[in-house]
């Protein structure tokens, strides 16, 4: 009792001390400086938000805050939290004796007094913080997808590079074998261990594709982006010097400050590192490189202090291997005879994957004594151990040669234009293709929908029989591997082949000029795709030409001279995408023969009106022309036999007709443009259409809704400011992309659970009043009432809807791949769980999302839950989440994202997420990257 009142009294008397000091003067001003704190909160909530948008534009392009802005950020979010509890105390404090006392208006004065002076220390400190953003740090280590279903027989001689790895004295690896042997497979696996295992004492694993034909500044850009800079032309962040000395300076800087492991693949001859920027004095002190090659000299030449020979497959290990692609068991041969001549067959492939695995699937259908014989007879000038890359070029023609069907054999060939290692879009290949005639079955051009589905067998005879494999993204990119190439290149090099089936092919070279111009007369196709090209020959001879490839020569080639095309007689495939060419000489009308023309992502303003004359086009493709004005309907009407016109993402407007034209809505010196009437008019042929509409009103929807043709041509659609509270786009059953963005007056966008069937990508931007209503037939519902809706929507993106509270529906896409939200303030939780209990989900079991393989959340500052409940997502690969304050949780139990690879966010938000159980965090932790 005794301490008590001492202590009461002692409190007392510091309180009367400090009134009397000036606390009078706090009790005086509490109730404004309260609202004067308000303000200055206020005010510097909102230079927060500023920083925050700039921060969140800077992570567009790779950039992100300083340690400073970071600090300065928790600061305010503290004084924030301070100033919240502040005002709950002010406003409360009659509710209570306590409350009203003077020593509690007292404290509440002394309180606002610190709290406005750190606002207006932070306010002014927020002019000081420059520079406020640097370059994002860039992950420890890239995955880089293994095509091969496993890696044959191959654990003895990873386990020898993992012992050179942390042997001191091998700062350079060199692993070389024959083309085909897995050399590439072997790195790529070294590669991905480090992302399962950590980064194994390095700071950053570089992954760098040299190919063939070395480029240094490609090299100098593919390590340059690992350690954080841009590529010129793609972002704004920092790029590496132009001048070459600088360039080096740069790299030697900065790896110089890292323990770095350099993956090289595919190096064909000496790589001078000292010319590329790689410190030497860095392998002195724990730095590493390890690279693949073909050759044992170019081992000797890079100085290679351990040298690993990828040795080929012994007896048994190939006959396993050349079983499973025949779709044997080893012993499930009931004819010894001919098991015995599939041995020797198996054994003419030399222990080399490649040729056993493409070999092997050749036979798989063989089942006749005869047909084995027939085979080794074929086989019979290779030896049983392969000395060169000629028998291995010969024993893959021999698989090439098995193909039965000739139009794959010339798909396959045609395949061999894209440059080596490239991710080839599935979509694209087959339509250069169809342009060919390669897919047609009479004299006469089948329709694109009947000719693509076509491609798509001929994909999946070239896949089972291995030579083309899954590219990067699976099902819509294919890749030649490189040897599969060699081979095709060969047979299309002109030596010896009674066909003139010539290719000249340059593509991804950095190329500045055309090469062997004089070539062009033999050539049957051309590829200088990924160049730098800036001059075209003036008037090539090419009676023989049938497909040109000139695309992505940006920004050089500019110009197309006037007799270019003059002697093409037979050209039927031209493609001058992505280059800088704004106007097409007149002579492109003599292209009399050119079925497929595509002038994609160029700044061409015009169609000239001689593309009247190429009556043979099926295909034209006009995506992207960001300046194209005029299309005169002259120029298009006469294209009788096309089927698909794409003017998606153009600046060309079509409109309803009448007396309107193009973006400008008048008749200019061209004459009239095209419009939607011309379109419903002629063209009776035209069954694919891609069109951007700015401004939409209501004629330009019934011009749509009332031509059942145009409206079951429409593929591909871009509305841009609406002038419309409400749109119904059902009618459009033939979708495949929709975009709707930057429509302040649209209020209601209408979905039928049972249209959009072929919907496979859509995008929904700035519509900040817009909600989505569904129908099922003719009647409006709550959600969707069937199990699954949009049934081949891969790619969902919605960018500051603030109206949409949820998307519970999500749950209902089957095939979905990408999830994208950004900037939608009112969602609170992505499936919202009291709406779906209702139907007894397993959640994990259930998987909602089978296909989705990434997530992306961004600036949605009140969500809360993606689910509730974890989900299995089996595909998942890759989650981003940035600025999602009040996403404590994620999805995921300990048997769900098995194939998840990496985790992207802010470390202060990872450090906060609650989990399941401790184990939970430990499974994925090592997936997280900090951004």
């Amino acid at each position: 009792m005794q301490n008590f009142l001492q202590s009461s009294t002692g409190e007392a008397v510091s309180w009367v001390w400090n009134l009397a000091a000036g606390g009078i003067v706090s009790l005086i001003l509490l109730d404004s400086r309260a609202e004067e704190l308000d303000r200055e909160i206020t005010d510097l909530i909102l230079v927060r938000a500023d920083l925050e948008e700039e921060i969140k534009q800077g992570e567009l392009e790779d950039m992100g805050p300083t340690r400073q802005v970071q600090a300065w950020l928790r600061k305010v979010q503290e004084i924030e939290s301070r100033a919240a509890v502040f005002r709950v105390s002010f406003q409360q404090r009659g509710a209570s004796p306590e409350g009203s006392s003077w020593r509690s208006s007292y404290k509440l004065g002394c309180e606002a007094g610190e709290c406005l002076k750190e606002v207006q220390r932070l306010k002014t400190q927020r002019g000081n913080l420059l520079p406020r953003l640097i370059a994002a740090p860039p992950p420890a280590v890239v995955p880089q997808p293994i095509s091969s279903a496993s890696i044959v027989d191959a654990e003895k001689t990873l386990s020898e590079i993992r012992s050179l790895l942390e042997d001191n004295e091998a700062p350079v690896i060199g692993i070389y074998g024959l083309g085909g042997i897995g050399k590439t497979t072997l790195l790529k696996a070294i590669n991905n261990e480090f992302l399962q295992r950590g980064s194994g004492g390095f700071d950053l694993v570089i992954w760098v594709t040299v190919s063939k034909e070395l480029d240094v500044r490609k090299v100098q850009e593919d390590i340059a982006v690992r350690l954080g800079y841009s590529r010129p032309g793609k972002g704004q962040g920092q790029t590496l010097p132009e001048h070459p000395t600088d360039r080096v300076n740069t790299l030697l800087s900065a790896l110089s400050k890292t323990n770095f492991l350099l993956l090289l693949d595919d190096l064909w001859e000496k790589l001078d590192l000292g010319a590329v920027g790689v410190p030497f004095s860095s392998l002195r002190n724990g730095s590493k490189i390890v690279f693949t090659t073909r050759s044992l000299k170019v081992c000797i030449d890079m100085d290679a202090q351990s040298k690993v020979k990828v040795p080929l497959l012994n007896r048994k290990s190939s006959w396993t291997l050349f079983c499973q692609k025949i779709g044997k068991g080893e012993d499930q041969w009931n004819d010894l005879s001919i098991r015995s001549l599939a041995e020797a067959v198996c054994q003419k492939c030399g222990g080399l994957p490649i040729t056993l695995i493409t070999v092997g699937r050749a036979m798989a259908d063989a089942t006749t004594h005869g047909e084995w014989k027939e085979a080794l007879m074929a086989l019979k000038g290779i030896p049983v151990e392969l000395g060169d890359m000629k028998e291995v070029l010969i024993l893959l023609e021999f698989s090439f040669d098995r193909l039965k069907d000739t139009s794959a054999k010339e798909c396959l060939l045609y395949s061999a234009l894209f440059s080596e290692d490239h991710n080839i879009l599935i979509s694209e290949l087959i339509d250069y293709w169809v342009g060919e005639g390669l897919l047609d079955r009479g004299r006469h051009p089948d329709p694109i929908e009947r000719a693509r589905y076509r491609g798509l067998v001929v994909i999946t005879t070239l896949k089972a029989a291995c030579l083309l494999e899954d590219g990067e993204d699976k099902g819509r990119h294919v890749k030649l591997h490189d040897t599969v190439r060699e081979m095709a290149l060969w047979i299309t090099s002109g030596e010896g082949d009674e066909r003139g089936n010539v290719f000249l092919v340059n593509s991804g070279e950095q190329l500045r000029h055309v090469p062997t111009p004089e070539r062009w007369t033999e050539a049957r196709r051309i590829s200088l795709m990924y160049n730098e090209i800036r001059l075209l020959p003036e008037e090539p001879r090419c009676p023989n030409l049938q497909t040109l490839l000139l695309n992505h020569n940006r920004p050089h080639l500019e110009e197309i001279p006037g007799g270019f095309f003059q002697f093409m007689p037979s050209l039927r495939v031209l493609d001058l995408s992505a280059t800088e060419i704004r106007v097409l000489p007149p002579e492109i009308g003599s292209l009399v023969e050119l079925r497929y023309l595509n002038l994609s992502w160029t700044p061409l303003e015009s169609l000239p009106m001689e593309v009247r004359n190429l009556t043979k086009l099926r295909h034209v493709r006009l995506e992207g022309t960001w300046t194209l004005k005029s299309i005169p309907r002259e120029a298009v009407s006469s294209l009788e036999r096309l089927q698909s016109l794409n003017i998606f993402r153009s600046n060309y407007e079509l409109r309803a007709g009448g007396e309107g034209g193009g973006s400008d809505g008048v008749i200019d010196h061209e004459g009239r443009q095209l419009c939607l009437k011309d379109l419903e008019d002629g063209m009776r042929n035209l069954t694919e259409l891609g069109i951007s509409i700015t401004g939409m009103t209501h004629e330009d929807m019934q011009a749509v809704l009332n031509s059942q043709r145009l409206s079951a041509s429409i593929r591909l659609l871009q509305l841009q400011q609406v002038r419309l509270s409400s749109v119904d786009l059902g009618f459009m059953k033939a979708l495949r992309r929709l975009e709707i963005s930057d429509s302040t007056d649209l209020e209601e966008l209408v979905f039928n659970t049972s249209h959009f069937s072929e919907l496979e990508e859509l995008g929904l931007g700035t519509l900040p009043r817009a909600t989505i209503s569904w129908k099922d037939g003719n009647v409006f519902v709550r959600g969707p009432t069937t199990a699954a809706i949009f049934k081949n929507l891969r790619k969902l993106s919605i960018t500051k809807c603030e109206a949409l509270e949820d998307i519970t529906w999500i749950r209902q896409l089957p095939c979905i791949e990408t999830l994208k939200l950004y900037g939608c303030s009112r969602i609170e939780e992505v499936i919202v769980v009291e709406e779906v209990t209702v139907d007894n989900v397993d959640y994990q079991n259930d998987s909602f999302f089978p296909k989705l393989k990434r997530i992306s959340l961004h600036d949605l500052p009140n969500l809360r839950s993606i689910c509730r409940h974890p989900l299995l997502l089996p595909s998942l690969e890759e989650v981003h989440v940035i600025y999602c304050r009040e996403l404590k949780k994620l999805p995921f139990g300990l048997s769900t994202a098995k194939n998840i690879q990496r985790i992207f966010g802010k470390q202060e938000w990872w450090n906060g997420l609650e989990w399941e159980h401790e184990d939970v965090r430990s499974k994925f932790t090592p997936y997280f990257q900090p951004m």
